[in-house]
């Protein structure tokens, strides 16, 4: 009995050196190897301060983890890594080759991130407009790549762009982080900088295109489509009666037809709806009640779906091809506000130019054979400032 429990422990043991010997080096030193790995400043490549490549060329191994110091990790061969905030770092790289680890670090770097984002103040004080205007420009070579890039101005607005130098206005005080991130060549990018403004809550945000009591922003003309489209003041001078709050108004009168309409035309220049104006804005009253103006009786008998008024933008003094939005006024016997949003209209039917807009059209009612009076009150175009959009 005693021989045959021998026999099994010598057997036990043959067995389990076997499986020692098949799946464990004798020498564990032979799993820790020299890894073939660099990191190197390549800044002036890039054309960005503080960029550094990382790169593994050791065969054989079967994960790689770089730490750069700064609570950034990648598990890729290689790539950049681009430092924006002053510090020391102390780069190393972990990899697995067998069933060992193998670490190396590289000497620790210093980094002095400087201004990445430059904003420059470029306000005209006093100018119309030109308020709280900040130029921001990323100090980048121009032969430098970006992809993904994307500006956030820390006002709640952002843009999606390609270009790395962008104007931004802000309308009310304060401090805000501005912020670029994009993709360079396969490193992500995230710089900041602040940017203060003292004067907040700035007015001029638009402009009067047209002032019925005073001179025009821009000295034009209206053109008359039908004879019912007067300014007041030149109608009944001295004795005219619908005259608000002191102001001189257009008055449109619908007798009839699909629309009264009028144009008024900008000889010695045209608007810019392409990256300059996005708006018109005016206000309007509807009366409830039938007028006599010049001997024409108008009486109100318009359905509430056809109180509606157009505005028309156009390159040409014709009305195919105009870009036009609509409104319904609902509203009668009192000043209604509104705003006319062409910043999604598409421009690039017919004979329209969106930067180079020469007639604006005011058109009043759809309802054919409805009657009733329309007063309009000054326009005003409304700036869409370059390098600000909404998300």
């Amino acid at each position: 009995m005693n021989r045959i429990l021998y026999i099994i422990s010598i057997a036990l043991l043959l067995f389990t050196a076997a499986c020692e010997d098949e799946n464990t080096p004798e020498d564990w030193s032979e799993n820790l190897i020299d890894l073939d790995v660099t990191f190197t400043d390549v800044s002036d490549e890039i054309g960005i301060a503080n960029s550094y490549e990382f790169a593994n060329n050791t065969p054989g191994l079967s994960y790689i983890e770089w730490d750069f110091g700064n609570g950034t990790t990648v598990r890729e061969d290689s790539g950049v890594i681009i430092y924006t905030v002053d510090g020391t770092y102390q780069p190393k790289v972990t990899a697995v080759y067998g069933n060992r680890i193998n670490e190396e670090t590289f000497e620790e770097i210093t980094v002095t991130a400087g201004e990445l984002i430059i904003a420059t103040d470029v306000s005209a004080e006093g100018v119309a407009g030109e308020e709280n205007l900040r130029q921001l420009k990323v100090n980048a070579d121009a032969s430098t790549e970006f992809t993904d890039s994307r500006w956030d101005f820390g006002d709640g607005q952002w843009v999606n762009t390609s270009t790395t130098d962008t104007t931004v206005r802000y309308l009310d005080a304060g401090t805000y982080t501005v912020k670029f991130e994009a993709t360079v060549q396969g490193a992500l990018l995230s710089a900041e900088t602040n940017v203060t403004i003292e004067q907040g809550d700035i007015q001029k945000q638009s402009v009067v295109f047209n002032n019925f009591d005073e001179e025009a922003a821009y000295a034009g003309a209206w053109g008359e489509a039908n004879g019912d489209t007067k300014l007041l003041n030149e109608f009944n001078p001295g004795t005219n009666p619908y005259t608000f709050d002191g102001s001189n108004v257009l008055a449109m009168g619908k007798t009839g037809g699909w629309w009264t309409e009028g144009s008024y035309g900008i000889p010695q220049g045209s608007l810019n709806f392409s990256d300059e104006y996005s708006e018109v804005a005016l206000r309007v009253y509807l009366e409830g009640s039938t007028v006599n103006i010049g001997g024409t009786d108008y009486n109100f008998d318009m359905p509430e779906d056809q109180r509606t008024l157009k505005i028309g933008l156009t390159t040409i003094d014709y009305w195919e091809g105009r870009v036009e939005v609509e409104k319904t006024i609902t509203a009668t016997d009192e000043w209604v506000d509104l705003s006319f949003d062409f910043s999604d209209s598409d421009f690039s039917h017919g004979n329209i130019d969106a930067s180079d807009i020469r007639y604006l059209w005011v058109m009043f009612s759809h309802g054919n054979g409805t009657h009733g009076v329309i007063y309009i009150d000054d326009i005003v175009l409304k700036k869409d400032y370059p390098g600000i959009r909404q998300p």
